[in-house]
């Protein structure tokens, strides 16, 4: 009985020791992917301008001829709070990041202006997000960032559900092609795209929405750290009913020290969302993706500062 005694208190210490670490693991996984470079607010600043005013583009002879006249702007309610899934297999672990963006007006919404001679029309936003990330502990028991997905926001509970089929990045004058056409398609850090101070990038993008057709926007940030800098949105131009391309010159953000984390989005919405009156609701897509900025020669950037 002394023997069985001293096993279950071993038992005990075992499963304690194994229930402290697993915590401590998921505690340090969380507090990467909150402050990495790569994860941390990208999709959320991408999706929430804080504002209700929605403002003159700086390119607004351009959008003008892309698009019919119309000004938007997101607010989101804020704190966001994100669930995380971990799943820890030895030095591995598998992660996935789920939230919900909720803008509820009077304060909070999609707030557009589709006609300078009508008011800003509001509309409700209730959308989602879902990230998956893998991960892998060092030989000093750090966690480090191994591949992750888009951020895929969709709008819930909509009967215009809006599918993005693929994004493709293309500089001609070096032969260089990014492709994303799943949103669960992982990339390590090196597999990101990876873009020099001046390239010219052409972004196209294939998308569509059921019933209804669509608009799509870029976004790409301009900071270098989390929740420094701001995003810029351009809308796109429709080659046909379901492609839209855009050029994009690097060089154009700002000036920036390399190598450089930042973030994009490719931004799908409704047609109904952007140009009905005040009774019409809101419906979007968006994937967000980091991409990094370096001189040839430089290394990529590490997780996190």
């Amino acid at each position: 009985m002394k023997h069985v005694r001293l096993l279950l208190v071993l038992l005990l210490v075992m499963a304690f020791i194994t229930s402290c670490t697993k915590e401590n693991d998921e505690a340090s996984i969380r507090d990467l992917l909150e402050s990495s470079w790569y994860i941390a607010d990208g999709a959320l600043q991408n999706h929430d301008d804080s504002t209700q005013v929605p403002r003159e583009n700086a390119d607004k002879i351009i959008l003008n001829d892309s698009i019919p006249y119309v000004r938007w702007v997101r607010w989101i309610e804020r704190p966001v709070i994100r669930e995380y899934e971990i799943i820890i297999i030895g030095d591995s672990a598998d992660v996935t990041i789920r939230a919900h963006f909720h803008g509820e007006p009077p304060g909070y919404g999609f707030f557009v202006n589709n006609d300078i001679m009508e008011p800003v029309y509001q509309r409700a936003i209730t959308d989602s997000v879902i990230r998956k990330v893998k991960l892998w502990k060092d030989e000093g028991g750090d966690w480090r960032l191994g591949s992750l997905t888009v951020a895929d926001i969709y709008t819930e509970n909509t009967d215009y559900p809006v599918t993005i089929t693929e994004i493709r990045a293309l500089v001609a004058s070096r032969n260089y092609e990014f492709v994303v056409n799943d949103a669960n398609t992982y990339f390590e850090k090196d597999e990101l795209p990876i873009f020099y101070p001046g390239d010219t990038v052409e972004v196209t993008v294939v998308c569509n929405a059921q019933d209804d057709s669509t608009w799509a926007f870029l976004h790409h940030g301009t900071g270098h750290r989390p929740g420094i800098g701001h995003h810029i949105r351009r809308p796109f131009y429709r080659e046909n009913t379901n492609t839209f391309t855009r050029t994009w010159v690097i060089a154009h953000d700002s000036i920036i020290v390399t190598p450089a984390v930042r973030h994009s989005a490719t931004d799908v919405i409704g047609w109904q969302t952007l140009f009905d009156t005040a009774d019409a609701t809101y419906y979007a897509r968006a994937w967000c993706l980091p991409y990094i900025v370096l001189q040839p020669g430089d290394e990529i950037p590490e997780d996190e500062e």
